[in-house]
């Protein structure tokens, strides 16, 4: 296996990918330890896994293992908690103005890069354009970005091409200064010669746990595994409902995170049963999603709303109408004159009340959940056909509107923003053209950062019936950490509060 594919299969590890309905929105998941007994010695080398021949540019296109580790050597303007709240790292404040359209960042004065180097607004315009740049990790994220200039050494001005009262949320990325191979951040750790080192013992005031941290160059997912059962690193991450997620032994504590990878149900909205907007209801109302997150080995957060239940703006009453009542599912159904007959099966002026459900079969996890949800839908009496198709096979079923209902993925920005799911050509909607009055609550939100108008009004068309958002996991050699707190954004957030071997 080349060095590129090496790092690749690492990567995967660390490219990372939740859900539960109650009253309030429930609290971030605590570290779960495995259930056999820990070894009887652990190995106090705390060794990350690395590319050491490969590129550190967070800007470069390539996520490579590398790149996981980034947030030890780099900071980012702002960061995102469990909640998915914008807070300010490097940013001492963000004020918008001009309808949300312009966004003026103040700098924090002391942070320095690891040369000595200060933290300027011209620094900072350049690694912005660096990451908006064709091919960057980061460009997508950013393309709403009309230009971004320095007012003076510690004000940024971004200019957005329309507006976002939540951009700050999408601001979560590396600030670095990269020269060649070099790269070099603001954050407690620099890059060495086959390891990060501490750029003092007392970084900023605080007490860092380690002063040097080893990088070991790894295989596939598989040889992975084996180092971290081994002791020779130390820590991974991944998806647990990925298909090739690789088992661990007891050896190994997991500590789970809050992602923004939604899946969800898309209806044919433009005709069919699936055109009435109460009948997309009626399913919605039919689903425990609760009981759906068993397809996925309970890794994730039940929703109704597209938004993470974590987050402020998540709706718990608007939630609850829109799913877990089989009951008032059953007599919405009646009411719109789909009947039982004795046979069970719903039927309307003779014609069966009967869907297809398409989904990717690349996922064993997402075709056992899109089972789960026809055999809840069966329950009150709709008749749903599963069809798994390869991914040729399932674009070209959503392209030719072939289906009732699709499972499908998404990992939404930062700011949670659901324009996508009601975007014709987003590649998340393939339902009809959304409403005028929907997209007008859409550019309000955007505008205000007031969503309950767009939510309710979401809730109203129903174009998609979400089910969940999935967890991802950060797996350590166990009782070696104490005290992680990882996010999507950064598995090493607030490092100078873990204890580590």
């Amino acid at each position: 296996m080349s060095k590129r594919a090496l790092a690749a299969a690492a990567a995967l590890c660390l490219a990372l990918g939740g859900c539960h309905y109650d009253a309030a929105p429930p609290p971030t998941p605590t570290p779960t330890p495995a259930p056999s007994a820990p070894p009887a010695a652990v190995r106090e080398t705390f060794a990350l896994p690395a590319d050491p021949g490969g590129s550190w540019d967070p800007y470069g296109g390539e996520r490579g293992a590398n790149q996981a580790l980034l947030g030890l050597v780099c900071e980012s303007l702002y960061t995102l908690d469990g909640s998915f709240a914008a807070q300010p790292l490097l940013a001492l404040e963000g004020q918008p103005s001009q309808g949300a359209t312009v966004w003026t960042v103040k700098l924090r004065r002391e942070p320095r890069f690891s040369n000595g180097e200060a933290l300027t607004a011209q620094v900072v315009v350049g690694a912005v354009n660096a990451a908006r740049g064709a091919g960057s990790l980061y460009a997508r994220r950013l393309a709403g970005v009309r230009a971004v200039e320095a007012a003076d050494e510690e004000t940024v001005v971004f200019r957005l091409e329309r507006p976002n009262a939540d951009f700050p949320a999408l601001l979560d990325f590396p600030i670095a200064l990269v020269a060649g191979e070099e790269v070099l951040g603001t954050g407690p750790y620099r890059v060495g010669q086959g390891e990060l080192v501490a750029r003092s013992d007392w970084w900023r005031g605080l007490s860092l746990p380690v002063a040097s941290i080893p990088l070991k160059e790894v295989g596939d997912a598989a040889a992975l595994a084996a180092d971290l059962s081994a002791g020779t690193v130390s820590l991974t991450a991944l998806d647990p409902t990925a298909e090739d997620a690789p088992g661990y032994e007891g050896s190994c504590q997991s500590w789970e995170y809050p992602t923004s990878t939604m899946l969800y149900l898309g209806f044919r909205c433009g005709g069919g049963a699936a055109g009435e907007a109460e009948l997309r209801r009626a399913a919605s109302l039919a689903l425990d999603r609760g009981e759906l997150l068993r397809a996925l080995g309970g890794h994730g957060w039940p929703a109704a709303l597209p938004v993470h239940p974590n987050a402020a703006r998540y709706d718990q009453t608007l939630a609850g109408t829109l799913g877990g009542d089989p009951a008032g599912a059953e007599a919405l159904l009646d009411q719109l004159g789909w009947l039982r007959g004795e046979d069970g099966v719903r039927r309307r002026n003779g014609r069966v009340l009967s869907l297809t459900l398409l989904v990717n079969d690349d996922n064993a996890g997402k075709v056992r959940l899109a089972q789960a949800a026809a055999e809840q839908l069966g329950q009150v009496g709709l008749t749903v056909e599963v069809r798994a198709l390869d991914w040729e096979a399932f674009q070209k079923a959503l392209a030719a509107g072939t289906f009732d209902l699709y499972l499908a993925e998404c990992r939404l920005t930062g700011d949670l923003d659901p324009g996508g799911l009601v975007t014709q050509g987003s590649g998340l909607s393939y339902g009809a053209a959304p409403s005028e009055a929907l997209l007008q609550a859409l550019g309000e939100a955007r505008s205000t950062g007031e969503w309950g108008g767009f939510y309710a009004q979401w809730a109203q068309e129903l174009p998609q019936a979400v089910l969940c958002f999935k967890n991802a996991v950060m797996l350590t050699r166990w009782g070696q950490v104490r005290g992680a707190a990882p996010t999507q954004g950064n598995l090493f957030d607030q490092f100078h509060n873990w204890q580590i071997g």
